[in-house]
C-alpha cells in the first residue's frame, strides 16, 4: 500500500514540477486549488498537500492565506536542473566552458555538452534530441544560418529559456551574452592610427555576418572616421557567400574552402598600387589564415604590414606576441559564467538584460 501511495505522490509532484518548468503554469500564476488537483489527478487531498508542501520547500511555489497557491519560479540548489550547452567549435574553448561550469556547480545544474563543429546538420540532430527531453534551459553558440530556426522556435514555444553566446539566431529575439566588439575594434584602429597607419584594411565581410562580426566591422569604420582616416572600399576584403557554403561541410572541408577565399584576397592585395600597411581581421581564425597565405607569398609580418586579430584564446598567446600582432582578448570565462547566471535569473523569475556585454582587453606590443 505504501508503494502505491509513493508512486501516486511521485506522479503528482513530477507532473506539477514539469508543468511549471515548461511554462504550462507561468511565474505568478495561481495553481488550481487542492480540491481541484485531487479531481485532476484522482488522488487524496493528503497526497496533493504533500506534493505542494515539497514544491514550496524548494521555493518553486508559495501560498498566500485565503488567496491560493502561486508559481514562484525560484528553484533552489536541491532541485537539479538540466541546461545543455551547444558550441560550434572544432576545438574546445576551455575558458568558456569553465565559466559555465563554475556557476552550474553552485546550483546543482547538469550541463551536458554538445559540439556541432559549425555544421547545421549536427546542430539539428542535437536540437531534435534535446526537444525529446525538454531541458530546463539551453545555452547555445548557434551556427550562422537560418536552417534550424524551426527547432529553436519550437524550444521557445515550449517556454524553454534560451541564451545565445556571441551571436544570435536569425529571426529570433533571445538574450545574448557577447563581448564589447564595437568598442574593442575602435580601440584597435586608434592604436594603429597612433602608430601612424593611414591605409588600414579589413578582412573579411560576408553576406551572413554574425552580430559580433557586424559590430566589429562597424567599429572598424567608426574608428577610421574618428581618426580622420578615409574608408576605402577596395581595402575591405570579403568572403561573400562562404558561410552559406560551409555550414554543411566537415571541419576539414570548411578550412579548405576558407583558404581558397583567403588566397583570392591575397591576390587582390597584390594588385594594389598603394597597399594597406595594416589589415584588421574579423577574428583570430581569419588572422591565422591571412598570415599563412601572406607568408607563403613571401610577405613579412609585421615588416610589410601589421595584422590584427580578435579572440586570443590561450594557445595563440605566444604566436601573437612573437609576430607583434595587435589583438583583443575576450574574457571567455566571464562570458560563460554570465550566460549561466542569466539563464538562472530567467528560471527564477527575476528581471534580466536582453544583452550583456563582457569587456575585452586590447593586447598590443609596441613596435
Amino acid at each position: 500500500m505504501k508503494n502505491k501511495k509513493e508512486s501516486l505522490y511521485t506522479k503528482v509532484y513530477n507532473d506539477i514540477l514539469s508543468k511549471i518548468k515548461t511554462g504550462y503554469y507561468r511565474v505568478g500564476e495561481k495553481l488550481p486549488t487542492e480540491l481541484e488537483l485531487t479531481q485532476i489527478y484522482g488522488v487524496s487531498r493528503i497526497t496533493i498537500a504533500r506534493a505542494l508542501k515539497d514544491l514550496s520547500n524548494i521555493n518553486l511555489i508559495y501560498r498566500i492565506k485565503k488567496s491560493g497557491t502561486f508559481v514562484n519560479g525560484k528553484i533552489d540548489n536541491r532541485t537539479q536542473l538540466i541546461i545543455p550547452v551547444i558550441l560550434p567549435f572544432p576545438q574546445d574553448y576551455n575558458e568558456l566552458f569553465k565559466g559555465i561550469q563554475s556557476v552550474s556547480l553552485l546550483y546543482n545544474t547538469f550541463i551536458p555538452f554538445y559540439n556541432t563543429k559549425n555544421n547545421v546538420t549536427k546542430e539539428r540532430n542535437t536540437l531534435e534530441e534535446l526537444l525529446k527531453i525538454n531541458p530546463d534551459g539551453l545555452i547555445v553558440y548557434p551556427c550562422a544560418a537560418r536552417d534550424n530556426l524551426d527547432l529553436y522556435s519550437e524550444l521557445l514555444s515550449k517556454k524553454i529559456p534560451l541564451i545565445c553566446l556571441d551571436r544570435d539566431i536569425y529571426g529570433l529575439t533571445t538574450p545574448l551574452v557577447t563581448s564589447t566588439n564595437f568598442e574593442n575594434m575602435e580601440q584597435i584602429i586608434s592604436q594603429l592610427a597612433k602608430k601612424g597607419h593611414e591605409r588600414i584594411g579589413f578582412f573579411s565581410v560576408s553576406d551572413r555576418m554574425a552580430i559580433t562580426e557586424e559590430a566589429r566591422f562597424k567599429g572598424y569604420c567608426s574608428g577610421l572616421i574618428k581618426n580622420n582616416i578615409k574608408v576605402k572600399k577596395e581595402y575591405i576584403f570579403d568572403n561573400t557567400d562562404m558561410h552559406q557554403k560551409e555550414i554543411n561541410l566537415t571541419p576539414r572541408q570548411q578550412r579548405n574552402l576558407f583558404n581558397k577565399y583567403v588566397a583570392k584576397c591575397i591576390e587582390e592585395y597584390e594588385q594594389f598600387k598603394e597597399k594597406p600597411t595594416a589589415i584588421c581581421c574579423v577574428n583570430d581564425r581569419s588572422m591565422h589564415a591571412f598570415f599563412d597565405a601572406a607568408t607563403k607569398k613571401g610577405y613579412r609580418i609585421p615588416e610589410d604590414f601589421i595584422l590584427t586579430g580578435f579572440d586570443c584564446i590561450d594557445e595563440d598567446r605566444d604566436f601573437i606576441a612573437f609576430n607583434n600582432i595587435i589583438t583583443v582578448k575576450q574574457n571567455f570565462f566571464e562570458m560563460g559564467a554570465s550566460a549561466m547566471r542569466l539563464i538562472l535569473k530567467i528560471l527564477n523569475g527575476q528581471s534580466y538584460l536582453m544583452k550583456e556585454q563582457i569587456p575585452g582587453t586590447l593586447l598590443s606590443n609596441e613596435l
